[in-house]
């Protein structure tokens, strides 16, 4: 592995890792937030990540030696995590 190739790898980790930070901050950000633009509550988002592949194709995937390594990793996704509010009986809140 080149240096340059290391730096690449590095750096697709820390660009992933500053975007998964950025959405931990919005999530933290929003944490009383009990209705959105569209009037339901605010639903915390997921960053997933993935492998960037290393030949640039799919099918190639399986036919890597183990030892050979990646070009590091990037950002699939970020998803609205769809588990059921929390219910909580507050009859002051402006919501309720």
């Amino acid at each position: 592995m080149g240096m340059f190739r290391a730096i690449d790898t590095s750096a697709s980790g820390l660009t992933a890792e500053r975007l998964r930070m950025d959405v931990i901050s919005n999530n933290i950000a929003n944490v009383n937030t009990t209705r959105t633009e569209d009037g339901q509550p605010f639903r915390r988002k997921m960053v997933i990540f993935e492998s960037r592949n290393p030949h640039g194709s799919w099918w190639f995937q399986d036919r890597l030696k183990p030892q050979e390594p990646g070009k590091g990793v990037r950002v699939n996704a970020i998803m609205e995590d769809m588990a059921p509010f929390k219910m909580e009986y507050d009859p002051n809140h402006p919501d309720a």
